[in-house]
């Protein structure tokens, strides 16, 4: 059995593919220990051909071609045939630092983690740091996955909902069948990750660096792809699903009431979607929309800030939410309408 699989989704990355690959192949394990998995998700440019080359370079690269069908199956066509004894999910578009698989194999098998979070930097566009993330103080120690979600939440490290930088045990997914949920086209893993932690019982931090992350124009990560509808019915079948699997009767008491806490973000990314547009009846279709699938309310047992304001709102005054951005955008057209005025008058005195 290989020790490591890394699979990535590619779609229109012709210009990044190649930096991540080789930095994946720049390790101290030997290279008949680890496996990538390339998922070219029936890019439109040359993606493909660039790892078809590198192919005749290293022999453990493994090019799947497929029509386009999403990141979430693509993903999850690459936990298909995946082999390795751990699971790692690379973008195409970041990188990760030269010999540090090693330590992070030797130090996830010595604890017999399930999933361990490991340490990464976000970049701007023009490479320079926007932060750095170690989990300096949570090293060679296991927590529950539930603890590990408010452990770095609590301290402000990290945004736990996002799967950045994250190794798995593949025997816990398959175990679980735990599969990316396909039709949700953005936050896509924090979905995924709640499941996971939900029933993870023995996770780490590992505190040396590992990934580096970059936000591109055009990228899902991009918050303005989340005002569509396309994102709407996506953040919706996220929550459903979510409820629907807090129903397990395997599950604890602590457990389900931990998922209140991604079904109440899902469900408000569903309302953060539908207020780009001002209609109020959109924004009350939406809510008879969330009423129908079991989500009229919020439960608040296990949801922390800033959600549990959000759902308190949400519960006892939903229209909150549309007045808030009505407000906003009064407030908002009264200022460039200040600042129109205020142009104009300088105008005019520079005339004179």
């Amino acid at each position: 059995m290989k020790q490591l699989s890394i699979i990535i989704p590619m779609y229109n990355v012709e210009p990044y593919v190649e930096r991540c690959l080789r930095s994946l192949e720049k390790q101290d394990i030997a290279k008949d220990d680890y496996e990538i998995i390339c998922i070219n998700d029936g890019s439109p440019d040359k993606s493909n051909l660039i790892v078809e080359r590198l192919q005749y370079e290293y022999k453990n690269i493994i090019l799947i071609n497929q029509k386009n069908q999403g990141v979430s199956r693509a993903r999850n066509k690459g936990l298909e045939i995946a082999s390795g004894r751990y699971i790692v999910f690379i973008d195409p578009d970041d990188y990760v630092i030269n010999n540090t698989f090693g330590q992070l194999i030797t130090k996830t098998t010595q604890l017999n983690a399930q999933v361990a979070f490991l340490g990464y930097t976000y970049l701007h566009l023009d490479g320079s740091i926007h932060k750095t993330i170690l989990h300096k103080d949570y090293q060679n120690k296991l927590y529950s996955g539930i603890n590990a979600y408010f452990s770095t939440r609590i301290d402000g490290e990290t945004d736990p909902d996002r799967m950045v930088a994250v190794l798995f045990e593949a025997s816990f997914l398959k175990k679980h069948k735990l599969f990316y949920l396909a039709d949700v086209p953005y936050l896509e893993d924090g979905e995924f990750i709640a499941r996971i932690l939900c029933l993870a019982e023995r996770c780490i931090f590992i505190g040396s660096p590992f990934y580096q992350r970059t936000t591109r124009l055009g990228s899902a990560t991009n918050s303005d792809l989340f005002h569509t509808e396309k994102a709407l019915n996506g953040f919706l079948l996220a929550a459903v699903n979510l409820k629907q699997f807090q129903q397990n009767e395997m599950l604890s008491d602590r457990q389900r009431y931990f998922l209140n806490q991604p079904i109440a973000k899902f469900v408000l990314l569903v309302l953060n979607s539908a207020l780009n547009t001002p209609k109020f009846e959109k924004y009350r279709e939406i809510l008879k929309k969330l009423e129908n699938r079991g989500l009229g309310r919020l439960e608040f047992k296990g949801v922390v800030r800033p959600y549990i304001y959000y759902a308190i709102a949400y519960n006892y005054l939903p229209v909150y939410f549309y007045w808030k951005t009505i407000v906003k955008e009064i407030k908002d057209s009264l200022k460039q309408a200040i600042d129109y005025s205020g142009t104009k008058k300088k105008s005019f005195s520079d005339q004179v």
